[in-house]
Order: structure tokens, then sequence, then C-alpha cells
């Protein structure tokens, strides 16, 4: 670990044929990531035999919404890596009837690891659920949650517990994606603070009292369509600034 303030491990058991099959992994990063995958480091093994094809198409299925659906600080670096060992000492194969089953106890871990990630974002306090609906296509909405998940703005004023709809309605306006503000949508939580192009300011005290936990969701509806994407961020703070203002290579 560098700046990392916990360690991150995962495991899940499967069945695979009757047999009993292990998927476990660790990883590291805690700034410098916004996958592909910046800084973060990852290392996945099973006790299953798949054929090495296999075990890449189900390796770069698994990383699109785990790995590569997270940010801390929107940096990359050169030296980012997931990798994935399969030894078949378990005795169990997979074969395509057994992939899907194997793909979800892969998504498994790498979803707990990327998100063991954000959770230990150099001076983070709150994992953020950044959830854009209404996208013109799947593209759209990824990149109009990443655009949200990266915005200084946004991720100040969460830590701040500012509920502050503006600046998420203004990133997705920017984020290059379609958008119709008419039709648009914002919530922080369960709760809306912006929809049809109306606001709902007297509900802004619930949602402060929202942003005071530490595992939070907010959703913007882009009013565009019907695709979605989810990203995973965590809040900029005073400490993340410290961190990287003090740090020498």
């Amino acid at each position: 670990m560098t700046t990392d303030p916990f360690p991150k491990e995962a495991c899940v058991t499967i069945d695979i044929g009757g047999k009993a099959v292990t998927i476990g992994g660790m990883a590291k990063g805690s700034g410098m990531i916004e996958p592909m995958m910046a800084t973060m480091l990852g290392f996945v093994t099973t006790d299953a035999a798949v054929a090495q094809p296999m075990l890449q198409r189900a390796l770069v299925e698994v990383v699109n919404d785990t790995f590569n659906a997270i940010t801390v600080d929107g940096e990359c670096s050169t030296n980012d890596t997931v990798m994935l060992l399969a030894n078949g000492q378990s005795s169990a194969t997979v074969t395509e009837a057994e992939y899907a089953g194997f793909v979800r106890g892969l998504r498994a871990v790498c979803l707990e690891l990327a998100l063991g990630i954000v959770r230990g974002g150099e001076g983070a306090t709150k994992l953020v659920t950044v959830t854009v609906s209404g996208g013109a296509s799947s593209d759209e909405a990824r990149k109009a949650a990443k655009a949200i998940a990266n915005s200084p703005l946004v991720k100040t004023a969460i830590h701040g517990g500012d509920p502050n709809w503006g600046r998420l309605i203004a990133v997705a306006g920017r984020a290059g994606v379609a958008f119709e503000l008419q039709r648009a949508k914002v919530t922080i939580g369960s709760i809306v603070l912006f929809d049809n192009g109306w606001p709902y300011d007297d509900r802004a005290p619930q949602a402060a009292e929202y942003l005071k936990g530490t595992d939070l969701a907010v959703g913007v509806d882009l009013g565009a369509g019907s695709a979605s994407s989810t990203v995973w961020t965590c809040d900029l703070t005073a400490e993340y600034v410290k961190i990287n203002a003090d740090y020498r290579t």
C-alpha cells in the first residue's frame, strides 16, 4: 500500500458443475484513480480451470462496470493493472454453460475491491453512488456520470453537506451529451430536488440531513432517452489537498 488507509481483499465461493470454486482478489489504490485504471493494481485468482480466451472475456466484461466505473480524483497514471489468474486446482472447468455463473462471482469480487478503493480514496469520508438515467445511449450516460463524479464542485458540495442541485444540473448540461432541461430530474438519496424544470428547494433541509451519512447516492435524469450508467466516487476534502500538496517524489 502507498497512501491506502486499509487493505482491500474480497473472496466468494460458487458452484461449478457441483464443485466448489473460489474466486478471490486484492487491490491497491487510493489516489490518481480514474481507471483506465490509474495507479490501481488488482489481482484476482480462481481455482477453476478456465480457457484463456474465456478468462479474458470474463474480465473485460466485469471490469467495465466495476474497476472502470470508479473515480477518486479523475487522474490516471501509466501502471494500471488488473489481472485474472486461473490454476484449475478445484478440478472444476468453466465452459459456456457455466460462464454466466462464473461472471456473477467474478463481478461480486471485483465490485467489492473497486468500492474499497473509492472508500479508501485519499482524504475520502463518503462513498458516493452517481447514477445517470435518461441518456440517449449507454456511452452518453456513462460520460455524464463520470463528469458528475469528477466535478470538484459536486464533490466539495457533498463533503460540505450542501444539497446543491444546481451543480449537478450544471455538470449534466456541460457534459457534452444530449440533455433536456425541461425533462431533467435531480435526486439526492430518494429526495427529488429538481424535476421537469422545477426546483423543490423546500426539500433542501431533508437532503442536507441525508448528506451527513457516509454512503450516499445522487441521481440525474438527462431527459434524453432510456439509457443509464452508475459510477462510484468519493467526496473531495481538505485532507486530499494536504496529502497531495505534501507529497514528494
